[in-house]
């Protein structure tokens, strides 16, 4: 059976793997306020499916019943536990904020004639890879179908701020959601991605062609990999950043304990101070060890081209002496390197199976398929026009006893 993914759930791990531990692996037990900007986003999607509902069903509410329902939206829990995190607001800001950006969207699309809708707030759930190994889920806010054929997916958002277009036209969630309605309608061939930021009154389309949806297909199957070897080894690290003050497993986070121990928050076996001492210490002797290989890495560099000018491979010296050796080798370009050639390699290795056993591991691929002759002629020739040079000065030190 397929383990099954979400954009969200890779999300997580993107943001914090030891974050993505404690939700999906180690389900840690922790309390869990609702966010007031989550809990505003649910709030105007249930109203906009049920706009959307009653006029499949041939009616349209007005304004007041619509801005009714959104209030009842924020009547059923506590209120005094949806959590606020920007400081000088509270809850009726929020839902004063979704009140008004409803009454935009309103403004915007009455009557709401924008074609047939074809489905709300639809479960997907498609195949992600050929094998089936893995499979992705989520959940489209509607789809609809103008008079000319054009299905639109669109997704509604509450966030208060924009992308960039060219962001847009890369959105990994969008792209999947298409790829999922492809999947479960194979007869809509033409679409069209559609975001409301309701906050701004501002609508973004954008269309993916099959190249692009490749792209998304396989940078996400890539991630799943990446997070499956982790749970492999075990390899959760903690990734600090901005958001971890709000985080709700901050208590168990092992990036986050030994602060809390120092302002006596918890108690733990050890004592704080000594940590305090040892990470003291060793910070101090990594950054030498920093400077010192700045060092030495510019010495190399001035020795390399001293041997080089001079015509010799050797340097004698009181303490001992320093051989030079060159080797050079061909290789493919790392992603960091050219970025646009290693996306082509990948395309390349994944229509050709070989993804999973190098993991887009560029020296994998050559070591292990280019250089024993294993890839087709076929192949073998669209891969070597990526091919690089590359040269590696190694220095051997010899010391006088």
């Amino acid at each position: 059976m397929a383990r099954s993914y979400s954009n969200s759930k890779i999300g997580t791990f993107n943001t914090c793997p030891r974050q993505y531990k404690f939700e999906y692996i180690e389900k840690a037990s922790v309390e869990k306020p609702v966010g007031v900007e989550l809990f505003l986003g649910n709030a105007v999607h249930r109203v906009l499916e049920k706009l959307y509902t009653l006029k499949r069903n041939g009616r349209i509410q007005t304004p007041d019943e619509m801005l009714k329902f959104y209030n009842e939206c924020w009547e059923g829990p506590d209120i005094e536990k949806i959590k606020v995190t920007r400081d000088g607001l509270g809850v009726d800001d929020y839902i004063k904020v979704g009140s008004e950006a409803l009454k935009k969207y309103y403004d915007m699309m009455h009557p709401f004639e924008e074609g047939e809708v074809i489905a709300l707030e639809k479960n997907i759930n498609f195949p992600l890879d050929p094998g089936g190994r893995f499979s992705i889920s989520g959940r489209i806010d509607r789809i609809s179908r103008n008079n000319n054929g054009l299905v639109e997916i669109i997704d509604y958002k509450t966030k208060t701020s924009l992308p960039s277009q060219q962001a847009f036209d890369n959105d990994e969630q969008m792209g999947l959601y298409q790829l999922g309605v492809m999947h479960t309608w194979p007869d809509f061939k033409d679409i069209r991605l559609k975001q409301f930021f309701l906050r701004q009154g501002v609508t973004m389309t954008t269309t993916m062609d099959n190249n692009r949806l490749e792209e998304i297909r396989y940078r996400t199957y890539q991630k799943i990999l990446e997070i499956e070897q982790a749970q492999a080894n075990d390899d959760f690290p903690p990734k600090e950043g901005a958001i971890c003050d709000w985080c709700v497993y901050f208590e168990l986070c092992p990036a986050k304990r030994h602060k809390l121990t120092l302002d006596e928050e918890i108690d733990i076996e050890f004592d704080a101070r000594t940590g305090r001492d040892l990470a003291d210490k060793y910070l101090k002797l990594n950054n030498e060890k920093k400077i010192l290989e700045s060092e030495l890495k510019a010495l190399k560099q001035d020795i390399v081209r001293y041997c080089e000018e001079a015509d010799i491979t050797n340097i004698m010296a009181d303490a001992g002496s320093i051989t030079l050796s060159v080797r050079e080798s061909e290789a493919f370009p790392s992603k960091s390197g050219d970025e646009e050639a290693f996306l082509a390699i990948s395309q390349l290795a994944r229509e050709a199976g070989l993804e999973e056993s190098f993991k887009l591991d560029e020296r994998a691929l050559y070591k292990e398929f280019y250089a024993r002759e294993r890839l087709s002629g076929d192949l073998k020739e669209k891969l070597k026009k990526y091919l690089i040079k590359k040269r590696q000065e190694i220095l051997k030190t010899y010391y006088k006893k």
